[in-house]
């Protein structure tokens, strides 16, 4: 969630965009202070005084992280190496069908499905995968370049991006490598 950018904002309450206990995840009801450490991180004020509610507008306790990623799958017979975003807040390795995790990409992970993202190739080609267009986490996007050709290596470059759903502002930049050889 995001607090509203303009209106009404409050430390308690159970309205999604203007509570900033729902905000923090935290009951509607919670006790509350603009002298906690959380709030004060929200508001992006360390220490002098807080002004309700400009300095909470447009605010969001959560965030996401990528990092840089290289998958190789490689062997016989074919083989494939992929790249999975998933809705659950982590992001994936597949190799050859197999899911391994990377960690986790977005906190709290109930967010997940709350962004799009956008894979430029650099270099190679990808096997499946949209490139060239923003795509919704909510769908859990995958990319993968296979090989099934023996005594060859197929490798692409991704060059990603991430933003909020619906927002031209992004957030993080990342590049995925993923490489298929088969003996």
């Amino acid at each position: 969630m995001t607090l509203n950018s303009s209106g009404p904002i409050s430390l308690g309450g159970s309205t999604a965009g203007q509570s900033i206990n729902l905000e923090l995840s935290q009951s509607a009801t919670a006790q509350v202070s603009l002298n906690d450490t959380n709030v004060r991180t929200l508001a992006g004020v360390a220490s002098g005084a807080i002004v309700m509610p400009t300095n909470f507008y447009g605010k969001s306790a959560a965030t996401v992280n990528f990092n840089d990623a290289s998958v190789t799958a490689a062997g016989v017979p074919s083989q494939s190496a992929g790249y999975r975003i998933d809705v659950n807040g982590f992001v994936y390795q597949v190799v050859n069908g197999v899911d391994t995790s990377l960690g986790q990409w977005a906190t709290p992970t109930s967010i997940g499905g709350n962004y799009e993202v956008f894979a430029t190739v650099t270099s190679g080609s990808v096997s499946s995968g949209t490139t060239g267009s923003w795509v919704a986490t909510s769908g859990s996007p995958f990319w993968t370049r296979v090989t099934a050709v023996a005594g060859t290596v197929n490798t692409v470059i991704l060059s990603m991006q991430v933003r909020a759903t619906g927002t031209g502002t992004v957030l993080d930049t990342w590049t995925v490598t993923l490489e298929a050889e088969r003996f």
